[in-house]
């Protein structure tokens, strides 16, 4: 009797010894799967961050002005080519300016008042 609790006591032993290695095992290569993916995280944030400092000089105003002076031949208007907010309000709904200068849209004066919200928009 005494012989086969031993025997079944050291089964019992080596299936815990047994399933604790296993365990182990098991919890190692989680932790190595989650350090590789935290390395792998931080080498993605580092690309973004070197993607964000690229898009931001790319879209820099000093740059996108000097590619457009290089690539084409726009220059401001000539003053004599631009309109008033009176002329292009007559032009617009097709009235002279000069035979009716104070022309009243049917909504108000919506060309003036989107040109003075511009104004505070740049101040």
């Amino acid at each position: 009797m005494f012989r086969l609790t031993s025997i079944f006591l050291c089964a019992l032993f080596l299936a815990a010894v047994a399933g604790r290695y296993s365990a182990e095992e098991s919890v190692s290569a989680a932790q190595e799967a989650l350090e590789q993916l935290d390395a792998e995280y931080a080498d993605e944030a580092r690309r973004v961050q070197m993607l964000r400092a690229e898009i931001a000089y790319l879209e820099g105003p000093e740059r996108l002005a000097k590619v457009a002076r290089a690539t084409t031949d726009l220059r401001p208007p000539a003053p004599d080519a631009l309109l008033s907010a009176q002329q292009f309000k007559s032009a617009m709904i097709g009235v002279d300016a000069a035979a009716s200068p104070t022309v009243r849209t049917p909504h108000g004066d919506i060309i003036e008042n989107a040109i003075a919200m511009v104004q505070l928009a740049d101040e």
